[in-house]
């Protein structure tokens, strides 16, 4: 199975996987975000993009690494990533799902305020796209498209602690919480 957990930037998506890998430790974790980061490495400047979902390259690789590891190791995958674009949501979900893959995806959502105060809890600060990051300036951008139905099924971070959120991951997937070896 791959539990998928999107949501704007801030909203909580790699803390609740984390409490999630801490009750399925024999579960992978496979960051997006990190092909993304690796593609960059190889691009040259003139040809990176703003963010990874612009990037044309990254949803196929994002899609191949999910399908591979899926079909190599028999256990969970656990993907925090913020895919807001339908068409690029598009690219990696339903081929996989196509692929005969079982793909559990939760939208992690809280109100815009709430957001930001993770986002300047985490560190994020002013920087060349605004008073708070980049990623500040992506949250109604995030929310208006994740809301979408598209996006389901969602779930209510705003007064939640990430525990609590893995916990209903959890009951909603079937997975068993296991003991860490």
């Amino acid at each position: 199975m791959i539990v998928f957990v999107n949501g704007a930037f801030g909203v909580g998506k790699s803390t609740t996987v984390g409490a999630l890998a801490a009750r399925l430790p024999h579960a992978l974790v496979l960051d997006p975000e990190k092909v993304g980061h690796m593609l960059w490495a190889q691009l040259p400047l003139d040809l990176r993009t703003e963010e990874f979902e612009l990037e044309p390259v990254w949803p196929v690789l994002t899609h191949c690494l999910l399908d591979q590891a899926a079909r190599s190791y028999d256990r969970p995958i656990l993907v925090p990533m913020t895919i807001a674009r339908p068409t690029v949501f598009a690219q990696i979900v339903q081929p996989l799902r196509d692929q005969g893959h079982e793909v559990r995806h939760f939208t992690l959502l809280a109100v815009p305020a709430t957001i930001r105060g993770r986002l300047r809890e985490r560190g994020e600060g002013p920087d060349k796209w605004g008073p708070l990051s980049w990623e500040g300036n992506q949250v109604e951008r995030c929310l208006e498209s994740l809301r979408s139905p598209l996006f389901a099924t969602h779930l209510d971070t705003e007064h939640r602690p990430a525990d609590q959120v893995a916990d209903e991951i959890l009951d909603r997937t079937g997975l068993q919480p296991q003991a860490a070896h």
